[in-house]
């Protein structure tokens, strides 16, 4: 019997393949605040393209979230990993709305990655 590697595996299949048909291409910016050296506040956008999806959350899914953020406007993100990463806390503009966002879900073994959005404050 032959011995495997450590780095073998998660045995979690990898569904990029299936994901192909399922996602399409999108592109997005990502909102970055900086403060100049007189205090003020300018936000600056930069547009990223990945291959996924953008579908609103379940109820199952709002459901599972604390009741004061229910009424909130979920989103949930797929994106085909390699690809463009974001993190908790990043805004991003879709369709001319400021999302932030609160989750990440790395399947990257399985080939994407989920994240929940909210939609944020609007100035």
């Amino acid at each position: 019997m032959t011995a495997r590697p450590l780095n073998f595996g998660s045995g979690m299949p990898n569904v990029s393949g299936a994901l192909n048909g399922w996602m399409k291409s999108i592109t997005l910016q990502k909102r970055t605040q900086v403060i100049d050296t007189y205090g003020d506040v300018t936000y600056t956008n930069v547009d990223f393209s990945f291959m996924g999806t953008i579908q609103p959350l379940s109820p199952k899914q709002i459901e599972q979230k604390p009741e004061g953020q229910r009424a909130w406007t979920w989103l949930q993100i797929h994106m085909q990993t390699p690809g463009y990463r974001l993190n908790v806390n990043d805004q991003i503009i879709i369709n001319g709305e400021i999302y932030k966002v609160m989750a990440l879900r790395d399947y990257s073994q399985s080939g994407y990655i989920e994240y929940h959005a909210v939609k944020d404050y609007q100035p």
